[in-house]
């Protein structure tokens, strides 16, 4: 059983990715109950409490929630230490917000909580998996629907592998999402992106390379989200933000087999926002790149590198916008090398192709910018 909190897992194959979701799948359940039946307890104190796992070593399960929530979960179906994946969605439930909150002690927390989960509405969809609550989502299907990850990404597959003769490239899961990437062979795209550099005078990096990228999550951190990028080049593209599938209602399956099929339409239409990018002029590109970052909470050393490397690859002279995006793709470059997880690289793609329609000439800023 993986109930380590920091657990991660890398596949080699597309085989051994699915093997691994219908055995999690397997082994994990789901629990409807009233968000007003949940009590929340510290786990010093009430080691305990807590019932045997057949196959489990129960003290280092609850040193492990120690290290990361601290807390347990009680409700009328039975009592499960809380997994790190759970803590924001518990405060949804409680409908409290706030980080300082996980700045407290673990006892005032508990205390917080059972005060708010005491007048919460509605019924509270446990997601029980490897040990641990892993979230605590809302009962209503208007809010989240269950969509079987096992089934989902064998969709995803089947698409994959009978229209787009796609080659497995990389697989990744932990406690909070699952992915899989595909190279894939789409000349139609590969065409439209070489056709819009030459249109707008600009020369490739170098050869290009297609890439899908399927993300979701049964604890409530993703929809069953479609990415696709082009690495052109050395330089990785990042084609606006994802095609989603949100957890709600009944047609969540059906609605992302539909959004398989219109993946090339919907990104031949975010071409579009690549062609605007290359039609801003930018007097100042370093600083405008410097400022972008700023404004999305990059981080000081992410900025630093992403913009000597900009300076090196491209200068300082006035350039298109198109040009300051490419040098922001370049972040994830660095974010893999400072040991960034799979899932956090996730969410950074997700904010760069949010910078892609930004005001880009409000950051076009003469001078030295500290």
């Amino acid at each position: 059983m993986y109930y380590y909190d920091e657990f991660g897992k890398e596949f080699k194959d597309e085989l051994s990715f699915h093997v691994y979701l219908e055995e999690i799948d397997e082994r994990a359940e789901w629990i409807r109950t009233p968000s007003r039946s949940l009590s929340v307890l510290t786990v010093s104190g009430h080691e305990v409490l807590m019932p045997d796992m057949e196959g489990v070593d129960m003290k280092d399960l609850l040193a492990d929630t120690k290290k990361h929530s601290g807390l347990l979960l009680q409700f009328p179906q039975g009592m499960y230490p809380l997994g790190k994946t759970a803590v924001s969605t518990l405060k949804d439930r409680a409908r409290i917000k706030g980080t300082a909150l996980m700045d407290v002690k673990k006892s005032v927390l508990a205390d917080i909580l059972n005060e708010c989960l005491q007048v919460a509405k509605g019924d509270a969809l446990l997601r029980i998996s490897e040990g641990k609550v892993r979230g605590v989502l809302s009962g209503d299907e208007a809010d989240y629907a269950i969509i079987s990850m096992p089934e989902l990404f064998m969709v995803a597959s089947a698409y994959i592998s009978g229209d787009r003769n796609g080659e497995f490239f990389y697989g990744y899961a932990d406690h909070n999402m699952a992915q899989i990437t595909w190279k894939i062979v789409d000349q139609k795209m590969t065409k439209a992106y070489a056709d819009l550099m030459e249109e707008h005078g600009k020369k490739l990096f170098g050869n290009l390379q297609t890439f899908i990228r399927i993300v979701s999550s049964d604890v409530g951190a993703s929809g069953a989200n479609i990415f696709y990028s082009i690495l052109d080049g050395d330089f990785t593209i990042v084609l606006g933000e994802a095609l989603r599938t949100k957890h709600r209602h009944k047609q969540g399956l059906e609605e992302f087999s539909e959004n398989m099929e219109s993946i090339f339409q919907y990104y031949k239409q975010k071409l579009r926002d690549i062609e605007k990018l290359c039609d801003i002029r930018i007097r100042y590109p370093v600083n405008a790149l410097s400022e972008v970052m700023k404004k999305q909470s990059f981080g000081k050393k992410l900025i630093a590198e992403t913009v000597e490397r900009f300076k090196a690859n491209f200068g300082d002279q006035p350039c298109s916008a198109y040009e300051i995006y490419c040098g922001l793709c370049e972040v994830l470059f660095f974010a893999r090398k400072s040991g960034c997880s799979p899932s956090s690289l996730v969410k950074m793609e997700e904010k760069i192709a949010r910078c892609m329609n930004v005001r880009w000439h409000d950051y076009d800023i003469p001078g030295e910018i500290t």
